[in-house]
This record gives C-alpha cells, sequence and structure tokens, in this order.
C-alpha cells in the first residue's frame, strides 16, 4: 500500500473507531440528529407532570418548576453517550438531564397546556421561546442557529461567543467522558500511530536490493 493509502486507511480506522467508541449502535447518533431537527414532544408523557404544576397558564412559572424538578444532568451520565436526544417519556424518567432533556418536557407539558411556544436552536444550546420569556446571555435570538417558522426549518448565522461554546463542548463531551471511554479511545489512535512508525521503519518494496 502506498503511503497516500495508508494515510487515508488509518484516516478512515479513526473515524470509525472513535465512532464505535462514542457510539457503539451508531444508530443512536442518527436518532438524535433527527430529534434535534424535528424534537418529538410527547403531550400525553407530561401529563402526569400538570397536577405538580405551579401555573397552567404562565409558561414562565411552568418553565421554573422544570428547571427545579430536573437538575442539569450530561448525557455522559444519563445515557452512557456523549450526546443524545431523549424523548420526552426517557427524559422524565431519567428525572435530570442537559438542555435537550429540559426542553423536550418543557415542550411536551406546554402542547398539554395548548400554550404556544417556539423552538430555537444555538450552537451549543436549545430551548424554548414563549411569549413573554426574557431573553439572557445564553437564550436570546441572536445567538439562533436553527429555527421552525411555520413549520419549515430555517437557518441563520448566529452571533455567538464561539469561545464559550467551545468551552460548553469540553465540559460536556471530555470532561464527564468515563475514564474506561477515553482508554478505549486512545488505545485505537496509538495503535494507527504503532503502524504510522513501523511502516516508516520498513524500507520500501524493490529498495532492499539497491
Amino acid at each position: 500500500m502506498t503511503f497516500p493509502g495508508k494515510r487515508l486507511g488509518s484516516l478512515l480506522f479513526v473515524l470509525l473507531w472513535t465512532l464505535l467508541v462514542l457510539y457503539p449502535r451508531p444508530a443512536d447518533l442518527a436518532t438524535s440528529i433527527r430529534r434535534l431537527l424535528i424534537p418529538p414532544t410527547d403531550p400525553l408523557a407530561a401529563e402526569k407532570l400538570i397536577p405538580r404544576l405551579p401555573s397552567r397558564d404562565d409558561p414562565a412559572l411552568v418553565e421554573e418548576f422544570i428547571l427545579q424538578e430536573f437538575p442539569y444532568r450530561y448525557d455522559w451520565q444519563n445515557y452512557d453517550l456523549p450526546w443524545y436526544f431523549p424523548t420526552a417519556e426517557e427524559a422524565i424518567g431519567k428525572g435530570a438531564g442537559d438542555c435537550k432533556t429540559r426542553f423536550i418536557i418543557l415542550a411536551s407539558t406546554l402542547e398539554a397546556l395548548d400554550i404556544p411556544y417556539e423552538a430555537f436552536i444555538s450552537p451549543s444550546h436549545i430551548w424554548v421561546y414563549y411569549q413573554g420569556k426574557e431573553e439572557n446571555p445564553v437564550e436570546n435570538k441572536a445567538a439562533v442557529l436553527f429555527y421552525r417558522d411555520g413549520g419549515k426549518l430555517c437557518f441563520k448565522l448566529p452571533e455567538v461567543n464561539w469561545q464559550e461554546s467551545l468551552n460548553v463542548f469540553y465540559e460536556g463531551f471530555w470532561s464527564y467522558m468515563p475514564l474506561r471511554k477515553k482508554i478505549i479511545l486512545f488505545s485505537g489512535f496509538l495503535f494507527v500511530l504503532y503502524f504510522y512508525i513501523r511502516s516508516w521503519k520498513q524500507p520500501a518494496v524493490g529498495s532492499r536490493n539497491g
């Protein structure tokens, strides 16, 4: 195999290895992407929360309740995956989760209460926007990357602090990754490095006899 061919093969191996270590079932990643673009809201799953709500017509109080009842927890801790978009039933069953969990629970609850809302997605966050919701440095229209307009998925360039977005990604992806996953991931990289070193030391075919 030529050197460019070895480089391509090594790159493909690293990509496939990384995918399978992070997602033993790659379908989980595809499902999560689909759910991000078309959130699987479920008003029926949220009905069990309605009797405990402090209000049934004030979305701000409903959101405050959801945030208190479902504390923040990373996907690594919930699903042993770096990034996963749950169904409403899964999210409620876990009792905690990241912004995707809180989003799907809140959106499902608002639908159950027949309160209109919009779904906004930034490079590092997803949230529910409803009439009267106050913006903050994380949840604001300037930061939106994807949104829905009349059922149509729309895209715009976001105005965000990219360094902060990268920090959020690093913390969720790497800081909370289980040690066993890091070891397995790096073992594949070390194998590729060993393959490269061994290839460099071997003389090219036809050069052994001068």
